[in-house]
């Protein structure tokens, strides 16, 4: 940990902020934290001078330019002139360490603008902003076991974590994780109308519908058995469930393949996006 006490965070948005909210509620990781977020909201704004943050609308602001380690959380397509702007302000001499959350965004991008620098590529979804995130990382070839020990110790503290050792899974990644909490969020929806279409109101099934997943969802995080399982305890010999699944997973597979469609077609564009 000693080895990246000078923290800087650019962007404090959605994920960012979370970051910082991770960060600024351990007690394990010790920071020097710097952010430079140009539309600051108010729940960041609050938590600067309590926690001693220095806080900057532009990299040209800067007045200490010596940071050991930066976490990029800003829009994807403003990289290369986010890039451009912090070399222009950052001490030239020191090597700092990159860890990036920008979707669709390859390591090669900031070794170009920061050739010897490590970099550890994340992926987090929507629910580190509850701290119960999912992040899959990927390091470079020169991220160090201090490194990858700090970088993996920031994400736990917004949920879990998982290391891939090939980049190129990170499109798989952000195809399942990445995007995953919308379908999980389609499919209460989908519950919800089909529940009011039956009789239900429509406040009373969107509150079921909300509960059946977060519900499902404590089961998963307290249970060690597999998700087959799982679903199999609810599933009665001869009962409604069983009734409702002969029809989800009938021989044609018509539910599971179109949910692998989905996802390939996620996939295909985070492909696309990253090249």
């Amino acid at each position: 940990m000693d080895t990246h006490k000078k923290l800087l965070i650019l962007g404090a948005g959605k994920m960012g902020g979370s970051l910082l909210k991770g960060l600024i509620a351990s007690n394990k990781l010790d920071f020097d934290i710097s952010i430079i977020e140009p539309n600051l909201t108010n729940d960041i704004q609050k938590l600067i001078n309590p926690n001693g943050i220095e806080y900057y609308k532009s990299p040209e602001d800067i007045k200490d330019p010596d940071f050991d380690l930066v976490i990029f959380a800003v829009k994807p397509q403003s990289i290369n002139e986010v890039c451009a702007g912090l070399g222009k302000n950052l001490n030239q001499k020191k090597i700092f360490s990159i860890i990036s959350i920008l979707a669709g965004t390859k390591i090669k991008e900031f070794k170009s603008f920061f050739k010897e620098s490590p970099v550890i590529r994340t992926m987090p979804n929507l629910a580190v902003s509850e701290g119960s995130g999912m992040t899959a990382l990927c390091g470079s070839n020169n991220a160090n076991k201090s490194f990858k020990a700090t970088a993996g110790k920031i994400f736990l503290e917004v949920g879990e974590i998982i290391w891939v050792d090939n980049e190129a899974m990170m499109d798989v990644i952000t195809a399942t994780s990445g995007s995953g909490p919308a379908y999980f969020f389609f499919l209460a929806e989908c519950l919800a109308l089909i529940s009011e279409e039956m009789g239900l109101s429509n406040q009373d099934a969107h509150k079921l519908s909300r509960q059946v997943v977060i519900g499902s969802a404590d089961v998963m995080r307290n249970s060690t058995e597999s998700l087959a399982s799982l679903r199999k305890k609810v599933t009665s010999k001869g009962g409604t469930t069983e009734a409702a699944l002969d029809v989800m997973m009938s021989s044609e597979k018509d539910f599971y393949n179109i949910f692998k469609k989905a996802i390939k077609a996620a996939f295909k564009r985070s492909n696309e996006l990253s090249n």
